[in-house]
């Protein structure tokens, strides 16, 4: 455990609040923010039933009556998230799970299975499988994009000011957008609005070609191949092997699977520009509709807060911004590093880690607890390549070799499902990919939706 700057003192007479007895359900007093009729609010007492207070400016949504609140930026109790990916909704569980009112901001008010992205818009998974509402999984969301990140505090870019006892920032990253001449023409895969677009342009194309032979291109390339036998796919790479930054048997298990599938594998290539037609690959027009999946930048520069020369936030050891005392950031936007001292890559498993590990220390500091250091570790590999093959290293265990490459899929729907159960519980069982229902003979039971 370490002393860190991210502390916040306790009442004066040594007691927490009213609030931070809270469970969900509970009937003691809570705040969120919301708006009606141009005036500011703030929640009061929950009433179990009670109609929800809506009007077309109120971005919060939750069960609460609302009474006028004093001038000023509004306040929401307890700590507030800014993004629902897999860091933030794991952000969000923890300090849910420690009794504290958490509300979470998003652009769009929906949970992207980001992880599940490829097979959607590859098409071997239903639409269904690419987004839920972040409602499904945490009672009280605000929709909006934040501009700016002050100690404690957000701005909307409505210019509405919201303040937090603790702020957890885990959104602010994109696919990057080289300086390549027609790169405007190129189609991206971040969202699952890019990827339902995306389906639809791969299904009416007679060509593609993938422009970056990561875990993303692969993975797409596998999907696509599967779903649409007779698509001529071009995957195009500019180093010498697929899928570099991982284990060396993923480039030949990779290159195998997709070879068996008929994707045009160009290594060691080079994009020269991009057309309405196709891709100019080392002199070649290679026609199609092009993808870019050459990787993803973080951009919290615009939120002005201190980053590295990658635009990622810059952390201390407990995931505390530095220069901050109350703000933590985690999940691709953040900066963070392993034992070693060198960068962690921006995947699913250390945003889920250090999500949770924020949460866990934003609820710390909000009690005036000290922090603690986290040790993120990036224990293995698990990819899906759609058609039950796949390519997995957990720890010394490579399982991207003709045989084991049956396992993969099966991992990759196991770490779904448990995803799904430590943000949702059992109920969130009703939003697993159809890849999993589809191992079982029997449907998955189906629960009652959250009460709005």
């Amino acid at each position: 455990m370490i002393m860190s700057r991210c502390r916040r003192p306790v009442a004066s007479d040594g007691l927490r609040p009213p609030w931070w007895r809270l469970g969900r359900g509970s009937s003691d007093i809570a705040d969120d923010y919301g708006r009606s009729g141009g005036t500011r609010f703030r929640a009061s007492r929950w009433r179990r039933g009670s109609a929800q207070v809506r009007t077309p400016e109120q971005s919060v949504e939750g069960h609460f009556a609302m009474t006028p609140a004093d001038s000023g930026p509004d306040h929401v109790e307890g700590v507030l998230v800014v993004g629902g990916g897999y860091a933030g909704l794991h952000a969000a569980n923890a300090v849910r799970r420690s009794g504290v009112p958490v509300t979470i901001v998003d652009r769009t008010g929906r949970h992207d299975f980001v992880t599940r992205l490829a097979a959607v818009a590859g098409g071997t998974a239903p639409t269904e499988d690419a987004s839920r509402p972040i409602r499904s999984f945490i009672d009280r969301v605000v929709v909006g994009s934040v501009v700016e990140i002050a100690d404690g505090s957000i701005t909307i870019a409505d210019g509405r000011t919201i303040t937090a006892d603790a702020v957890v920032v885990t959104a602010g990253s994109a696919p990057s957008r080289p300086p390549v001449d027609g790169i405007e023409f190129a189609h991206g895969i971040r969202s699952a609005e890019d990827a339902i677009a995306l389906r639809e342009s791969i299904a009416s194309s007679p060509s593609v070609v993938i422009i970056g032979g990561g875990a993303t291109g692969v993975q797409l390339a596998g999907a696509a191949a599967v779903a649409h036998p007779s698509l001529t796919i071009h995957l195009v790479e500019a180093t010498s092997r697929l899928l570099a930054g991982m284990p060396g048997a993923f480039s030949s298990g990779a290159g195998r699977i997709l070879e068996g599938r008929n994707v045009q594998i160009h290594r060691g290539s080079s994009v020269e520009r991009i057309t309405e037609r196709g891709a100019v690959v080392d002199g070649t027009l290679l026609e199609g509709l092009v993808v870019w999946a050459g990787g993803f930048s973080a951009l919290a520069q615009k939120y002005g807060m201190p980053t590295s020369e990658d635009g990622r936030i810059l952390v201390d050891e407990a995931l505390c911004v530095l220069g901050s005392e109350r703000t933590f950031a985690a999940g691709d936007v953040a900066a963070h590093r392993g034992g070693d001292g060198d960068p962690l890559p921006m995947s699913a498993q250390i945003a889920v880690q250090a999500g949770t590990a924020a949460g866990c220390n934003a609820v710390r500091a909000v009690r005036g607890e000290p922090v603690e250091a986290i040790d993120l570790r990036q224990l293995g590999w698990v990819l899906d390549l759609g058609g039950r093959r796949g390519l997995a290293q957990v720890g010394p265990i490579n399982l991207a070799t003709p045989g084991a490459d049956l396992i993969p899929p099966l991992l990759h729907d196991a770490i779904d499902l448990k995803d799904l159960v430590e943000v949702g519980g059992v109920r969130a069982l009703r939003y697993a990919s159809a890849s999993v229902r589809s191992l079982f003979a029997c449907r998955l039971p189906v629960w009652p939706s959250r009460r709005r």
